[in-house]
């Protein structure tokens, strides 16, 4: 896929992009939260495709989550779902308002119609909206930069 006039995304204007693709992407019922719900989402026949796979930094020592999350990366890399590190689970949970404290989610594509997509992906029937393509174009950007791992979401 080739795509023209990229303007370049700094890597506090990417939290704030990252911010509202998950808060849209909730309001849409396209976000599936919490290692149970995506492990259960990814087991089932899929209706919507995976664009983002969010992850916040595990507690220090919890070697389950950790374990949990390479499995995690694992599936996403090998299935072509864009992974984004973020800077910081509290921030993750308070911009969703989580009752339970959680340290991933996906964002999943739009199905075809929807008024805030424009585009094709992946087939005639998936959409991204304007939001998730600047965050795509900031990961194909900087996909072997280790300097931008880690995504910075807004404090408020």
């Amino acid at each position: 896929m080739v795509i023209e006039n990229r303007e370049e995304i700094s890597i506090d204007t990417t939290g704030s992009l990252v911010k509202k693709a998950m808060v849209q992407a909730n309001i849409e019922k396209r976000l599936v939260v919490g290692l149970n719900q995506i492990g259960r989402f990814l087991a089932q026949d899929q209706v919507n495709v995976p664009i983002f796979c969010l992850m916040a930094p595990p507690k220090s020592g919890d070697y389950a989550a950790h374990m949990h999350e390479v499995l995690l990366r694992a599936y996403c890399l090998e299935n072509d779902i864009y992974i984004i590190q973020l800077d910081s689970a509290e921030k993750f949970n308070r911009i969703l308002d989580l009752k339970r404290f959680e340290l991933c989610a996906l964002i999943c594509a739009n199905p075809s119609g929807d008024s805030d997509c424009e585009g094709s992906f992946l087939d005639q029937d998936y959409q991204m909206t304007k939001t998730e393509k600047k965050i795509v174009d900031y990961c194909e950007d900087h996909w072997d930069d280790s300097e931008h791992s880690s995504i910075r979401l807004p404090e408020k």
